[in-house]
């Protein structure tokens, strides 16, 4: 009876044991798995990251350029409008001499009294 209980005891340790060993392997197995699955997922990242910066950095260089597009289109724009404002003036220096050169005097008139007015203004202030 005591070997029948001594054997019983010795199966059920080496069940246990055996149990143990198992969930040892499977835990093993499952962080090897996981192991496997990180590194999968970051050759993935590492590989996608050059990609995306690429296609970033492309993109950049496609909105700078189509700035440099807008900022040169709007300066022709206003060449040409500078460009036509005085044309029109030297025409209408040429119909109306008289007047463009009263318009002239006024304007440097009222310039003169502007500076002058300033600088009066900052002589009393210091």
């Amino acid at each position: 009876m005591i070997d029948a209980g001594v054997d019983t005891a010795q199966r059920a340790v080496a069940r246990t044991a055996d149990r143990a060993d198992e969930a040892l392997s499977d835990s093993r197995r499952a962080a090897a798995e996981a192991e496997a699955s990180i590194q999968a997922g970051l050759r993935q990242v590492r590989d996608a990251v050059p990609v995306h910066l690429n296609r970033a950095a492309h993109r950049a260089e496609d909105l700078a350029r189509a700035g440099i597009d807008k900022a040169r289109a709007a300066g022709t724009v206003v060449a040409n409008k500078a460009h036509e404002v005085g044309e029109r003036t030297t025409d209408y220096v040429r119909q109306e001499p008289a007047k463009a050169l009263l318009m002239a005097a006024a304007a440097g008139a009222a310039a003169t009294l502007l500076v002058t007015w300033a600088a009066r203004r900052r002589a009393e202030r210091y």
